[in-house]
């Protein structure tokens, strides 16, 4: 089997099998094509021989990509697809070692999720004007972004029966296919039962789709228009910083522990495999905390 051949079934495994994100194969299959590519510039055609390259050789691998500008986040994620790429390969008997095992990957500093205050936040979500339905429509996506800290898939993603009125509660399908229910704010409820009231009748195409929010033709609405759409407001109110849709989740995790919540029940909320990847919100709280004793205590050295 070709060296390509074997990457497309990786890649295939890795969608079906691992349920890994779309984003992420994509990833995973641009740094294997860089791989591939740099291994045909080498003379090495078959898998066999691939897996026989020396140290030094992947050595000189990563060094030319890292003079091509790539950076050590980027560069320990595609050393991660070319890791499990080759254990692939041994898994299923194509080659005996796996050249990438004695590789070490970078050190990387992960930065720190960027969060709005509560004030930007508060000012984007009054920003739409709910008189017509696609500025209530606007309204609600705020409201259910912030208030339940969705990624911005979930909500494109987001149909009608996935709502509880009555308890307030969201049931989201996430990554990995994996459903977890989320509180919803008394306010992202009301706007959302304004806007569903006014949908059929002033939008009648979206009667042919399951999704809540829904573009001008009734169709549910991508995440690109999301971003767009939360830039336009963010230009209309001359915030002068650039807004993603992850920063509403970002906010909406970091104003959480700011304000005393368990981290257990945030990282359940978020729906994070792991603690350590909810921690990070921790670490913004306590920036935040030191950041106010410096300037509020008259012997911190700031007010000198």
């Amino acid at each position: 089997m070709s060296i390509q051949d074997t990457v497309l079934r990786y890649l295939e495994a890795l969608s079906k099998e691992r349920l890994m994100s779309l984003q992420t194969v994509k990833a995973y299959d641009a740094d294997l094509r860089q791989f591939v590519s740099w291994l045909r510039n080498q003379g090495i055609t078959g898998l066999k021989e691939a897996s026989e390259l020396l140290p030094k050789q992947i050595r000189s691998f990563w060094a030319e990509r890292r003079s091509n500008g790539l950076s050590a986040q980027s560069m320990k994620r595609a050393q991660s697809a070319m890791r499990g790429f080759f254990k692939y390969a041994m898994k299923h008997r194509l080659i005996e070692k796996n050249p990438m095992s004695a590789m070490e990957s970078p050190k990387s500093q992960r930065p720190l999720p960027k969060a709005l205050s509560e004030t930007d936040v508060t000012m984007l979500i009054n920003s739409p004007e709910t008189e017509n339905i696609f500025g209530l429509r606007d309204r609600a996506m705020f409201e259910v972004l912030y208030g339940s800290g969705l990624r911005v898939s979930e909500l494109a993603g987001l149909t009608r029966d996935q709502i509880d009125y009555d308890n307030l509660l969201l049931r989201v399908t996430g990554k990995g296919s994996k459903e977890r229910i989320i509180p919803m704010t008394e306010a992202a409820a009301k706007v959302l039962k304004d806007y569903l009231g006014r949908l059929f009748s002033e939008i009648p195409e979206s009667r042919n789709t399951d999704q809540i929010f829904v573009n001008k033709s009734g169709c549910q609405i991508s995440t690109r228009s999301i971003a767009r759409m939360i830039d336009k407001y963010v230009r209309h109110l001359a915030m002068m910083k650039n807004v993603s849709p992850h920063q509403f989740r970002h906010s909406f995790a970091t104003h959480l522990l700011n304000n005393g919540a368990d981290i257990r029940a945030v990282q359940e909320m978020l729906g994070h495999e792991s603690l350590s990847t909810t921690q990070i919100y921790t670490k913004i709280s306590k920036e935040r905390l030191m950041q106010t004793y410096r300037q509020s205590h008259p012997r911190s050295g700031e007010n000198r």
